[in-house]
């Protein structure tokens, strides 16, 4: 390995976004992070995960679908060393955190799909998986909105909702009250190449990754049309 410390530098987080058609100030945002490990690529951590939350909104934008509330694709920076993208991120919202209805992470690598995890910790891939849903009736109602959700990706093999969703570039969303969700995949060799020089694009099945990218449309869409609103940590 060649990583060494530099000296703090200017980076900045790369945002886009489709409107939402009633609700423009409420936002369901997701992405990734744009840094990647110095000895690979960063194709499966986390090249996939940007890419296919982007080409998961430029399908909603190319089908015409303008949902009630704004969804938002960010490729946060500096997961890899101090998450200060997702800080930065929290930190320009200030108090419109209370308008963002849902925090989407795909940071588990392209592997096929199994689903999301909800809540507000855990991770990607196969990390986190079957957190406990917090008791509460919010919460469990939350859950059933999801599963309902999830019936729409069966097809894709792709539907099962399970607690401890989120991530480390939306950690700081979660952590102040956000509802978090992370794509969860098979992760059957995603820590073969996790950090390491194997880590590159020949790795990235595209039926696999256009799988993510269809779950990945699907529940950013319905999550910013449905009336409901999922209920966070707070």
């Amino acid at each position: 390995m060649e990583a060494h410390q530099d000296p703090d530098a200017d980076s900045g987080d790369v945002m886009g976004e489709i409107p939402g058609r009633e609700h423009p100030e409420e936002v369901v945002v997701l992405g990734g992070h744009i840094d990647s490990w110095d000895v690979g690529r960063g194709a499966q951590d986390d090249g996939s995960g940007i890419i296919a939350s982007l080409q998961a909104v430029a399908l909603i934008k190319k089908l015409g679908l303008q949902p009630r509330r704004t969804i938002r694709v960010v490729f946060w920076v500096n997961e890899e060393n101090g998450g200060r993208g997702g800080e930065a991120y929290r930190a320009w919202l200030g108090d419109a955190i209370k308008n963002h209805v849902a925090a989407i992470e795909m940071d588990g690598g392209a592997e096929a799909p199994v689903g999301f995890g909800y809540g507000a910790g855990g991770f990607g891939g196969g990390r986190g998986r079957g957190a406990a849903v917090a008791p509460d009736p919010a919460a469990q109602n939350s859950m059933a909105l999801l599963k309902q959700i999830g019936k729409l990706l069966e097809r894709i093999n792709a539907g099962e909702i399970t607690g401890g969703g989120g991530g480390s570039d939306i950690g700081p969303l979660t952590r102040d009250g956000v509802p978090g969700l992370g794509e969860r995949s098979v992760g059957l060799h995603y820590f073969d190449w996790h950090h390491t020089e194997t880590d590159t694009l020949d790795k990235v099945n595209p039926e696999d990754f256009r799988k993510s990218v269809a779950a990945m449309a699907v529940m950013s869409y319905i999550l910013a049309d449905m009336p409901e609103r999922l209920a966070g940590s707070r």
